[in-house]
């Protein structure tokens, strides 16, 4: 193989400078907010072993109580992202984070289903936007042959939240099984995990800035030359405008994808510690509800590794199409295989397998379309993906906690998510997105991997 020429090295130091300075930059804040956010998600699971007793919740409540958060979100999830783009990143993100915060913490104050669902509702209207704005943050910021590994290095909140969030959840419940400060254990538990989201707005009013122009820590090389690239990085001409992406064939099928990915994964999310203390009651074990909470964190540890170098491998081979459908596959393989499950380490095995398959698509698909939209289109256009595709995370836990009180098991719920996290892989495959490029970089990647330090 060739070595390269004298400008292309220049130009391949120079990218690597601009992306090590820039993640440095925005990642942790983001990644830690993404963490907060998730663990309002996560600590839920783990608050109705307890919860659901205290406020007379059946499974099909709870279940629609975890899933009603996505409603809120679905509503203002687009109207967010425009906002975003009105009045700029800095001060948005800030503002999703401080209001969530707030939301999180009155939910210690509900009293019954009601209060609760229109806690969960509040909280989906408070944190809409987050996700699909920093995917459209990261447009500005990085070329599309580093966007997929930057996603999953952000995502790593959430994987962290769930490997976190469980057993410091299941800490906080088995320490103070009586309550603490006057509040029941699950109350004091909404109060300590959504306090600090207030102070991670005010991390990102700090940290962030809206745009590369704006950053003092960027040379003008630096900047001159990350706006070449990302001005040549975007789609087709014509699909700039905003309602182009509402009206887009390509987006609502992305929708329908994204919606199996959530179905599954939020079920996952909000009933793992169930599912796991079912089969080991079933098997005369009585395990406490930390035990529990730590079984559910496993996974999580596996889903982190797998996320970040699957999505680092598909910037290297700058595919989008396989590197989505494959976890999503191996997914439902997983909870296929979690469904026959009749021993707590296969039942482990296999929740590990859905969750490193849920896990590992984020970074790959969130690069299709940016590869037929431009400009504001693109905001629109991942908003209006995560937007409908998060419905899932309410028609998923609902219908999931449905089928387990009609019929006894989780088994029939189990093999419908998987159905449908199978029919989401071969969406991605119809051709109206086989013609579509990968990406327009036109700077093709190396064939090693970056360092870690160039990877931070």
């Amino acid at each position: 193989m060739s070595s390269p020429s004298p400008d292309e090295a220049a130009d391949e130091q120079m990218r690597k400078t601009v992306r090590r300075k820039i993640a440095w930059r925005v990642i942790p804040v983001l990644a830690f907010a993404y963490l907060m956010a998730n663990l309002e998600r996560t600590n839920l699971g783990v608050a109705s072993l307890s919860m659901n007793a205290s406020l007379g919740l059946t499974t099909a409540t709870y279940g629609l109580a975890a899933g009603l958060y996505f409603v809120g979100y679905f509503v203002f999830e687009v109207p967010s992202n425009l906002a975003m783009a009105r009045y700029g990143a800095r001060k948005w993100l800030a503002r999703i984070a401080i209001t969530w915060g707030l939301v999180a913490t009155a939910t210690a104050a509900v009293q019954g289903p009601v209060s609760l669902y229109v806690m969960r509702i509040l909280l989906g209207v408070a944190e809409a936007g987050l996700f699909p704005g920093v995917v459209f943050y990261f447009t500005l910021w990085f070329i599309p042959r580093d966007r997929a590994k930057m996603i999953a290095l952000f995502g790593i909140g959430a994987t962290v939240s769930g490997l976190a969030g469980p057993p410091l959840a299941g800490a906080i419940l088995s320490l103070w099984p009586h309550g603490i400060l006057g509040l029941e254990d699950w109350r004091a538990l909404f109060v300590l995990e959504g306090l600090p989201s207030i102070i991670v707005g005010l991390l990102i009013w700090k940290v962030l800035v809206d745009s590369p122009d704006k950053a003092r820590w960027l040379t003008g090389a630096e900047k001159a030359w990350l706006a070449e690239h990302i001005d040549s990085s975007t789609g087709t001409a014509g699909s700039r405008n905003p309602l182009h992406a509402l009206t887009d064939i390509r987006v609502l099928l992305l929708s329908l994808t994204y919606f199996t990915k959530n179905a599954g994964g939020y079920v996952l999310v909000f009933f793992m510690p169930q599912i796991i203390q079912t089969l080991t009651v079933q098997r005369g074990a009585h395990y406490s509800t930390l035990t529990i909470a730590l079984l559910s964190a496993i996974p999580a540890v596996f889903a982190a590794f797998t996320a970040i170098t699957w999505a680092a491998h598909s910037d290297r081979r700058q595919e989008r199409r396989w590197h989505s459908a494959i976890p999503l596959c191996l997914a439902g393989i997983g909870i296929i295989w979690a469904a026959s499950a009749t021993h707590p380490i296969v039942l482990l095995i296999a929740l590990t397998i859905a969750s490193a398959g849920i896990g590992s698509v984020s970074g790959a698909f969130f690069q299709i379309p940016p590869a037929f939209l431009a400009g504001p289109a693109v905001a629109v256009g991942i908003a209006t993906v995560n937007a409908t595709g998060n419905l899932g995370g309410f028609v998923g836990p609902y219908l999931f906690g449905i089928l387990k009180e009609t019929t006894g098991s989780f088994f029939l719920g189990n093999l419908i998510l998987a159905a449908l996290l199978f029919l989401g892989a071969a969406i991605i495959f119809l051709p109206m997105f086989r013609t579509q490029p990968e990406s327009s970089d036109v700077t093709r990647p190396a064939k090693t991997d970056p360092s870690p330090a160039d990877a931070a």
